[in-house]
């Protein structure tokens, strides 16, 4: 379209302009182009445009955004996404590839196009490697190869995280995967304890219902259901700026 092409032509006739690079990257960003974004990075870093806080920030987005992509409107057959996915995490640069946004990123789409047991693998790499609660949020979520090996990996992090409610939340999460109500029960009374979070009132308030413990389980909902409607008003506190 016309802005665009006004912009790469004035990059041709100025490419160290550093307000044609920055409109350019805008513009991309603005339009969800992100591997257009990925392009500019080093041009971008070569003329310093950007802080190297707000690059490095940039260039982690545009990576987590492009993998979010791929599957969604490269493909047309699972399998082919997948061998999409696949490919373009081997192009994320090798010093991005521990970053918790970009490995949950990839083990999502992993996840979304029926690799689940891929998934948990990339997570379970990416955790040995350094604990982080985003990708223990999601180990607890995805269904491996084997359920019950994948419960006895996230029981030994609790040697060291045994206060960690997103831990004890993703361990109660294995336990009904591998029909452990009863242990699944113990885990997620205890993230509640360290933590009191919605999604942790619903997976117990769910869990009760099932073992016939209605008046607790009609508690537990209501309970999450306050508390999400707190945090939606915090958050509206701070759009508002009040």
């Amino acid at each position: 379209d016309g802005a665009r092409v006004t912009l790469q032509a004035m990059h041709e006739r100025h490419p160290r302009s550093a307000q044609t690079l920055r409109q350019l990257q805008r513009l991309h960003q603005q339009r969800g182009e992100w591997p257009a974004v990925i392009r500019l990075l080093p041009e971008l870093r070569k003329h310093r445009v950007l802080p190297p806080a707000r690059l490095s920030e940039l260039e982690l987005l545009a990576w987590t955004a492009t993998l979010e992509q791929v599957g969604l409107t490269q493909a047309t057959t699972g399998e082919d996404a997948q061998q999409a996915l696949n490919q373009r995490w081997q192009t994320v640069p090798g010093g991005l590839r521990n970053e918790p946004l970009l490995v949950r990123a990839y083990a999502d789409g992993l996840s979304r196009l029926g690799a689940e047991d891929k998934a948990e693998e990339v997570l379970y790499a990416a955790l040995k490697r350094h604990f982080d609660d985003r990708l223990v949020e999601r180990y607890g979520r995805v269904r491996g190869r084997e359920p019950s090996r994948q419960l006895m990996h996230a029981e030994a992090w609790l040697k060291d995280h045994s206060e960690n409610a997103e831990l004890l939340l993703a361990l109660g999460r294995l336990c009904l995967l591998n029909a452990l109500w009863g242990k699944a029960r113990d885990y997620l009374e205890a993230s509640l304890r360290v933590e009191h979070r919605a999604e942790t009132c619903a997976e117990l308030a769910r869990l009760l219902a099932q073992l016939g413990d209605n008046e607790r389980s009609n508690r537990l909902f209501q309970e999450g259901l306050g508390l999400l409607g707190q945090s939606s008003n915090s958050r509206l506190q701070v759009i508002s700026g009040s």
